[in-house]
């Protein structure tokens, strides 16, 4: 199996590069899997910036791969897209500043994938399987492999490394890797989220009128209920929630900001 480790597809999200550089000079060897590793973004990893055009995880639909616009990520996802057509299964190594904890992240409905995760989540309490199944902003670099996961753990601010969130991530790393290599199947049923949909701050002509409330903020997974308050604008007033229960994640993420995402909705399933 010819497995590929990714990070700097943001290219100031520093754990997954400064991971992906140490494992190329450890050369970790597994019997049954070919090992490469793949830093994404080069030049937005040079200056520390998420993306120089445009985001390069939402830049491999089939029309981004087609264009001819003079956009770096668009080229590059070409390049990438050439590079993974043997890859049989892609780990992308990513961080956010919500307290996500260590997320597995599935955007691909497929049984090689989700039995990674399953044995991960059994296996380390901080970790968690979030299913991504569709994103109307464009399709992340899992698209174009047949099997991967994606590794977002958090939180810590962009541009920064997190010591415990790094060596972390390291084990869970190469524990999926393990498991790839020994074939370990996975037959119980394992506790995922399913994101259904997104909440915007509160705008005016536009512009952010409001913030996170205090208390939401950093409570990612937990339980939200109807009448909980969720934002409070700049002069005070609170807004609240008036859905059904549900589970916030990707709470007041620094990055999705510009997508108008001030958290993600999820319901609570099985995998």
């Amino acid at each position: 199996m010819r497995v590929t480790v990714s990070g700097g597809v943001h290219g100031n999200e520093l754990l997954g590069i400064y991971l992906v550089k140490l494992l190329q000079r450890e050369e970790p060897h597994f019997e049954n899997i070919a090992l490469e590793f793949l830093l994404a973004n080069p030049k937005a990893i040079a200056q520390c910036r998420r993306y120089i055009d445009r985001d390069l995880n939402r830049s491999f639909s089939k029309e981004a791969l087609e264009s001819d616009a003079a956009i770096y990520e668009y080229e590059r996802a070409k390049v990438l897209a050439k590079r993974l057509e043997q890859c049989d299964f892609l780990i992308d190594l990513h961080t956010t500043t919500a307290n996500m904890g260590i997320t597995v992240v599935l955007s691909s409905d497929d049984a090689l994938s989700a039995n990674i995760a399953k044995i991960l989540a059994l296996e380390y309490e901080n970790v968690r399987i979030l299913r991504w199944l569709s994103n109307d902003e464009g399709a992340f670099i899992n698209s174009v492999v047949p099997h991967s996961i994606t590794i977002e753990v958090g939180p810590v601010c962009q541009g920064v490394l997190d010591a415990n969130l790094f060596f972390a991530t390291k084990k869970v790393l190469l524990r999926a890797l393990d498991i790839l290599n020994k074939e370990e199947r996975c037959d119980e049923k394992v506790e995922c989220y399913d994101i259904v949909d997104a909440r915007d701050f509160p705008r005016i002509d536009g512009e952010i009128a409001g913030m996170i409330h205090p208390e939401l903020l950093g409570r990612d997974y937990e339980l939200l209920h109807p009448g909980d308050p969720i934002f409070i604008e700049f002069d005070g007033k609170e807004h609240f929630f008036e859905e059904e229960s549900c589970y916030p994640v990707f709470i007041n993420e620094a990055a999705y900001y510009e997508k108008g995402a001030a958290f993600y909705l999820t319901k609570k399933s099985t995998l």
